[in-house]
């Protein structure tokens, strides 16, 4: 097909052939159906696309590099480390890590939170910077559940090094009770990943107003749920 025979209303008849002139063309098209066009009812919407599609290919490619470096503090294996982060990069979920999407963010912050999390156990012979460590990562945790409610499930190793501590309580009491703190306050702080959003959004369409949506009734209201099950 050499070009459009009948041409664009209100443009010139492309005639194709010429590079410079078919993106001329292609500009001149998009105008017409309204997606480069101000006042056209999109306005922003190419420049929000490409900015999200920039913000989630950069969070994919720093959750590599991080994975990466979380498997040399784990491992402590330069090959099986970059494997790892190169299996990550090939991911059959590629579409979502490189789409507008919340899938790259989240796992950026969950490998940050297991690198600071894996940190500081390298660190318990320097209790103040383990502590930091620990409660940073909570932080990271906390906000990758923001973006994904099953982010929660980070609280795992917290809930898990607190098991592991407590019958260290007698034997050394005052550090052991200062890494249970820790490990409390990065706990919270995983939680709050999922509570914060979820008393937002009660607020928002449970309390006060006039119509409340449905979830709101629930013996234990949740947005996750009702999105969940209404929607996908």
């Amino acid at each position: 097909m050499d070009g459009w025979e009948g041409g664009v209303p209100g443009f010139p008849v492309w005639e194709g052939g010429d590079l410079l002139a078919d993106c001329w063309y292609l500009t001149l098209g998009l105008v017409y159906l309204g997606v480069l066009a101000p006042g056209g009812g999109r306005e922003g919407a190419v420049a929000e696309a490409v900015a999200g599609i920039a913000v989630a290919n950069v969070a994919h490619l720093a959750a590599a590099l991080v994975l990466y470096h979380l498997g040399l503090v784990v491992w402590r294996d330069p090959t099986l480390a970059l494997v790892a982060a190169l299996l990550h990069v090939l991911s059959p979920a590629g579409l979502f890590l490189s789409a507008p999407y919340a899938e790259s963010s989240f796992a950026l912050l969950s490998f940050s939170g297991y690198l600071l999390f894996a940190l500081g156990c390298r660190a318990e012979g320097r209790p103040a910077r383990r502590d930091l460590y620990t409660i940073l990562a909570g932080v990271l945790f906390g906000l990758a559940t923001a973006f994904r409610s099953n982010g929660i499930l980070n609280g795992i190793p917290f809930a898990w090094e607190v098991v592991r501590h407590l019958p260290r309580l007698s034997q050394r009491p005052t550090d052991t009770l200062r890494r249970l703190v820790a490990l409390g306050v990065g706990g919270v702080a995983v939680a709050a990943g999922s509570l914060g959003p979820q008393a937002v959004a009660y607020l928002r369409f449970c309390s006060g107003t006039s119509e409340p949506r449905p979830w709101c009734q629930g013996y234990a209201p949740s947005i996750y749920t009702f999105v969940q099950q209404h929607y996908w």
